[in-house]
């Protein structure tokens, strides 16, 4: 059996696979001068027609000035705030362009660009957003773009050959940050005329940074995973090297008799955030995970592993719970423990003894020796939960999160979800061993 530093070791590099890989892909993509033609126009008015490779600035001041001010969302209110957001913007009914991405190869470099493994065949659906300007002294703080379906993974924006300084696009993802220059990008292309885009999954935040001179005007896309022909994550016999360390970490784990010797649950907090709305049922994410969250669902199906998405619910009145759907404890207001503990339970919460990888109780928590509710009447010892990466919780105790976003929304939030896997007893664990591509 490995030492306890070089098990921790390999715990660890869970974590680090899952948050290894940048959440945006990025590039040019050339285009012919024709492409570059955009329509426009709204309420009744003469449509116009600017060729955005050859734009002046009067022409570009004239497009900044068909777009209305851009707002954002904040929950469910729609909100215009210069000192947040300072933008056009035209809905996709206003403008049409010549440039049909659809009809390109640039869906199919984001494709492979953004997804990996198994997910690049998946296939996925492009819907036009809105046509946004950035003129001189604009900008867009950071936020997280508003998910619109439980399909949406990701945004793709496409700007035009429009020269301008500043309006880099930022993104973050906990403690790392990258910068994408979208017009350095251009500039220094072999290529020309072309576009430059960046393609990102939407749970990410991001920003655009103050426009110093020109203009940028840019396409918004959403993405979504395409529900037609969606199984659940294949079996499969060999790994592609990316996914080997994983594979191989996690197998050192299972194999491990000191791990749950009792039997019960791996906790891996996943890397992205999803859209639910209260009441989804988050089980229906093993179809829809992204990047590497994807490639641990593929991993752990080939390592013959049961495993499941759940909701983590962490210290409700010194319980843990795991569930199948989100549920908004802030309705509940100020109950004492017995009862939100019998709440929890009748609406198919279960209850699990948060323990380390070993089986040590994190903390005294108790369970269900302390109630005398009917529901625990068959299961005095809860399961344990042995937590691999982090599991994070903001559903309990608060209403799903203000954020803010590009639109305003009443009906989806993004919250942090988990993979559980159930881990019988160590003689009864059948797990497959991997070959590497």
């Amino acid at each position: 059996m490995a030492s306890q530093e070089s098990f921790e070791s390999i715990v660890n590099s869970i974590g680090t696979f899952l948050s290894a890989r940048p959440p945006y892909c990025n590039g040019t993509y050339p285009v012919s001068p024709e492409q570059l033609t955009l329509f426009f126009g709204s309420n009744g008015s003469n449509a116009n027609r600017i060729n955005l490779a050859k734009a002046t600035p009067q022409d570009l001041g004239k497009l900044e000035a068909a777009c209305q001010p851009a707002t954002f969302g904040v929950n469910d209110e729609n909100v215009y705030d210069e000192s947040y957001r300072k933008a056009g913007k035209m809905d996709s009914a206003d403008f049409a362009s010549s440039f049909d991405v659809e009809d390109s190869d640039l869906l199919n470099i984001v494709h492979q660009g953004l997804l990996e493994g198994d997910d690049e065949k998946r296939k996925i659906k492009l819907e036009l957003y809105k046509l946004n300007v950035y003129g001189k002294g604009s900008f867009f703080k950071a936020h997280k773009d508003t998910p619109r379906s439980e399909t949406m993974f990701g945004s793709l924006v496409i700007a035009f050959p429009t020269p301008h300084e500043g309006g880099e696009f930022i993104l973050r993802d906990k403690e790392h940050e990258w910068k994408v220059d979208l017009a350095k990008s251009i500039s220094e292309s072999s290529q020309q005329p072309c576009v430059s885009y960046v393609a990102f999954f939407s749970d990410v935040e991001h920003e655009v940074r103050m426009v110093t001179s020109g203009y940028r005007v840019t396409l918004t896309y959403n993405l979504y995973f395409s529900p037609v022909g969606i199984v659940p994550c294949p079996t499969i016999t060999t790994l592609v090297p990316y996914e080997r360390t994983l594979a191989e970490s996690l197998y050192e784990i299972v194999t491990n008799d000191a791990v749950l010797p009792d039997g019960g649950y791996l906790g891996i907090g996943l890397r992205h955030m999803y859209p639910v709305e209260e009441g989804t049922d988050v089980t229906d994410f093993r179809n829809y995970l992204k990047g590497p969250d994807a490639a641990l669902g593929r991993v752990l199906s080939a390592l013959n592993l049961s495993w499941s998405v759940r909701v983590f619910y962490r210290d409700i009145d010194s319980r843990e719970y795991l569930h199948s759907r989100v549920i908004d404890l802030s309705k509940w207001g100020q109950m004492c423990g017995d009862l939100v503990h019998s709440i929890m339970r009748r609406c198919g919460a279960e209850l699990v003894e948060y323990v380390s990888i070993s089986g040590t109780r994190k903390h005294d928590s108790y369970g269900c020796d302390s109630c005398d509710c009917s529901d625990c009447s068959k299961t005095k010892y809860p399961v344990q939960l042995a937590e691999v990466t982090g599991l994070e919780d903001n559903v309990s105790k608060v209403q799903l999160y203000v954020t803010y976003g590009n639109e305003p929304t009443v009906h989806y939030a993004y919250v942090k979800l988990c993979i559980v896997v159930d881990l019988p007893f160590p003689w009864e664990r059948s797990i497959n061993r991997l070959q590497v591509e």
